[in-house]
């Protein structure tokens, strides 16, 4: 079961898994690209990374993923966004980097962390 989380009116609605806490899509003031609030970064994001510093980097990239094209009507789940890089997270990057045609590793490079602010739709 999903419940909605607030977004801005450019972003539309989007769900969340029940339980999850999740911060609230802008779109940034200086310019295009998305951002939930957690990391406005382009570190290099993988599996195995933890700290606060790896957490908030995570918790983007679930919620941006959630943002676009990644859900039920595609036959995805969408990811919990708890910081926790798993499975589920890294199939998801792979797939959302195969949806962008900029190759698929599974972790979030620069070129991936592009992508997913200014095209969450892929």
């Amino acid at each position: 079961m999903a419940t909605a989380i607030a977004t801005t009116a450019a972003l539309g609605s989007t769900a969340s898994a029940v339980g999850q806490a999740s911060a609230a899509p802008t779109l940034p003031a200086g310019g295009p690209g998305y951002s939930c609030g957690f990391y406005n970064g382009t570190e290099w994001t993988g599996a195995g990374q933890t700290g606060p510093a790896a957490v908030a980097r995570i918790k983007e990239v679930q919620c941006l993923i959630n943002l676009g094209a990644y859900t039920p009507s595609t036959g995805n789940s969408q990811l919990y966004v708890d910081g926790n890089y798993d499975q589920s997270t890294y199939r998801a990057v792979e797939w959302y980097q195969r949806c962008s045609h900029i190759g698929s590793s599974g972790q979030v490079d620069a070129a991936t962390w592009y992508q997913l602010r200014n095209n969450p739709n892929c």
